[in-house]
């Protein structure tokens, strides 16, 4: 009787250990779900937007002519680069405490960014980007349906993450100015003022004609204001300086949230340290106005004085009016007097 007994006990008994495995796994996958935050196949990523509480957004999205932030502008390489590997590798580094939690939340709503990855029209990632963990190493993320925050990081990066999911769309944008060929350009006046202030033309349209290939040196001329000639004897000096329009690029754009940002006007009414203009073939006139830039703290020269202005930096005036920090190294080619085309 026990043995038949026995026989219809064990398959229950397993039955029961087998519901009750069942349930901690669902479990398991259930909480598992709240920390997937990482995305597969980052290649399948077509738009991207986060925004914040302030509040402030911005898209970014896959064309056939590359990202592009809010449809329009082109996204800086570097940035996007850094972004979708974030978006693909960022992985759990702890959960918790259930005692933190509730802190941990409160910061989040304030000052996390919450971000949407699509891929086409399908929401593959909803999640919100929080602050830094007390040891700097990792940042809280939180699915945008949950309420139960994880510490996340980047295997091999010491930081945190949240600096990447920035919302403002001017530093989005890719940093050239004029990104120009040289077949698209008339000609590039360069105008600096102050007591040695001088001004320069290259020019391929001296007798009224672009017919000439824009790619030879022997097309470009050096000019005065008056287009009359000035000397040159190394004409591959002009085509740097033509070439250089193409690559310039501004170290960095000056927003609202920037100290600086009050004093812009003022700024921008002060008479520019030079000007540098780019006509197009199209008929355009597009200026770059470079300002002094006062030094942060003392410098000392090499002949033993204080300079009050930053050697390095300036301020500019870009072509779409706005504010941007640019280096002198990288206006080397055009920073130049006529008398250094000789």
């Amino acid at each position: 009787m026990r043995v038949n007994s026995l026989k219809y006990l064990l398959p229950i008994a397993v039955l029961l250990i087998s519901c009750n495995n069942s349930k901690q796994s669902d479990g398991l996958e259930e909480l598992k779900a709240q920390y997937d935050f990482a995305i597969n196949d980052t290649a399948a990523i077509t738009r991207v937007v986060i925004r914040d509480k302030k509040p402030s957004e911005v898209t970014l999205e896959r064309s056939s002519q590359g990202w592009l932030v809010n449809g329009v502008f082109p996204v800086r390489k570097d940035a996007i680069e850094v972004l979708l590997e974030t978006l693909g590798n960022v992985t759990l580094k702890n959960f918790v405490a259930k005692s933190a939690v509730p802190a941990v939340n409160q910061r989040m709503d304030v000052y996390g960014k919450w971000v949407e990855v699509y891929s086409g029209d399908q929401l593959v990632k909803n999640y919100i980007v929080g602050t830094e963990t007390p040891d700097m190493l990792g940042t809280y993320y939180r699915m945008a349906d949950s309420q139960l925050p994880f510490s996340v990081y980047i295997q091999g990066f010491n930081g945190y993450l949240t600096t990447r999911f920035f919302t403002e769309p001017s530093m989005w944008r890719d940093r050239t100015i004029y990104g120009l060929a040289p077949d698209k350009i008339e000609s590039i006046e360069m105008k600096v003022n102050g007591p040695e202030g001088f001004l320069w033309k290259i020019t391929r349209n001296v007798q009224g004609t672009l017919n000439t290939p824009a790619k030879e040196a022997s097309s470009w001329s050096l000019v005065d204001e008056a287009l009359e000639p000035l000397p040159n004897n190394n004409p591959q000096i002009l085509m740097t300086a033509i070439g250089a329009v193409r690559t310039l690029k501004y170290e960095g754009v000056v927003v609202a949230s920037d100290n600086i940002w009050m004093k812009k006007d003022s700024i921008f009414s002060a008479t520019p340290a030079f000007s540098f203009f780019v006509n197009t073939v199209g008929g355009e006139r597009l200026e770059t106005r470079a300002f002094y830039k006062k030094t942060e703290g003392i410098l000392i020269g090499e002949d033993g004085q204080a300079h009050e202005w930053d050697p390095d930096r300036f301020y500019a005036e870009l072509p779409d009016g706005r504010m941007a920090l640019i280096q002198r190294f990288g206006w080397r080619n055009l920073i130049l007097t006529p008398w250094e085309f000789n």
